[in-house]
C-alpha cells in the first residue's frame, strides 16, 4: 500500500531556476533604466494616477523630494541614504552590487 504522506525533502529533487551572469546583468540594467531619469517609468501617470511598478505603493520615493532635482542639492551620502529606502534599490543590491561596473577589475 502506498503512503499518503509526501516524500521528505531530502528524497525529492529540488529544482531551482538558473540564470547566467549575463542574464543577471541584463536584468540589473533594465531595473536601473526603469527607475532612472527625469521621468522614470515607475512614476504614476494618468487619471487616476497609476504606475506599472508593482512596488510603487510601498515606495517612499514618491512621498519625498523629486530625485532628479534633489541630487543637485544633496551630498552623495544623503542621496545614497535616501535611495537605499526604495524597494528597487534593495532589489538591485540583491541582484549583485558588483554589477555596477562593467569590464575587467
Amino acid at each position: 500500500m502506498a503512503s499518503t504522506f509526501p516524500e521528505p525533502a531530502s528524497a525529492r529533487e529540488v529544482r531551482v531556476a538558473r540564470v547566467s551572469d549575463d542574464e543577471v546583468l541584463l536584468l540589473w540594467r533594465a531595473l536601473m533604466a526603469y527607475r532612472s531619469g527625469p521621468r522614470p517609468a515607475c512614476q504614476a501617470t494618468g487619471r487616476p494616477p497609476r504606475s506599472p511598478c508593482p512596488l510603487h505603493d510601498q515606495c517612499p520615493r514618491w512621498a519625498g523630494p523629486d530625485d532628479y532635482l534633489a541630487i543637485m542639492e544633496e551630498t552623495p551620502e544623503q542621496t545614497e541614504r535616501r535611495r537605499a529606502a526604495w524597494p528597487c534599490t534593495r532589489l538591485a543590491d540583491l541582484l549583485s552590487p558588483e554589477l555596477r561596473r562593467i569590464g575587467p577589475g
